[in-house]
């Protein structure tokens, strides 16, 4: 029940702040609350070895005149004891082109949020490697939360390409 509150308290305004920061404001956008099926929930877990918090996501498709530009993703993963509140931005075939902490609730770790860490993963895709200590640098003091949002990032991968390419269909 946390999620629900959370995204009345801004969480949304903000992501949608950071969307027209990155693609321009003459972008529009179409938010959309989904409830994960059970085999995208179930593949993405699998294959990120993290369980989704809710059955449910949000997401926005962003549309440059009628053109799909791109896909935002905002979801939760547990830190320690807090949910950790992350946006990611997509390009239409699935690879990453930005990040960020959009809220971070516990009282140590937050270096997540920093920008420099945060570009290591532009470009990925479902098909990168998301391997802390190899492919994402840790951060002293902040395992469990490196290790939370790296997985979460690497999970939304799966959920993104997955409404990539039933929109093919």
């Amino acid at each position: 029940m946390v999620w629900l509150a959370t995204l009345s308290a801004g969480l949304r305004e903000k992501t949608e702040s950071l969307i027209i920061d990155h693609y321009g404001d003459s972008v529009s956008f179409l938010f959309k609350k989904m409830a994960l099926q059970p085999e995208i929930k179930s593949m993405a877990e699998k294959n990120a070895r993290l369980r989704f918090m809710l059955n449910q996501i949000y997401v926005w498709e962003i549309f440059q005149k009628d053109s799909l530009v791109g896909l935002a993703y905002l979801d939760n993963v547990k830190g320690k004891s807090q949910p950790i509140t992350y946006a990611v931005f997509y390009d239409p075939n699935g690879n990453i082109v930005d990040s960020h902490i959009i809220k971070y609730r516990e009282p140590i770790g937050g270096e997540v949020a920093n920008r420099y860490w945060l570009k290591q993963f532009l470009g990925k895709s479902t098909n990168s490697d998301y391997q802390v200590g190899k492919n994402i640098d840790g951060i002293s003091g902040a395992t469990i939360s490196v290790n939370a949002v790296t997985r979460g990032i690497h999970r939304s991968t799966f959920v993104i390409d997955f409404l990539l390419n039933k929109h093919d269909e």
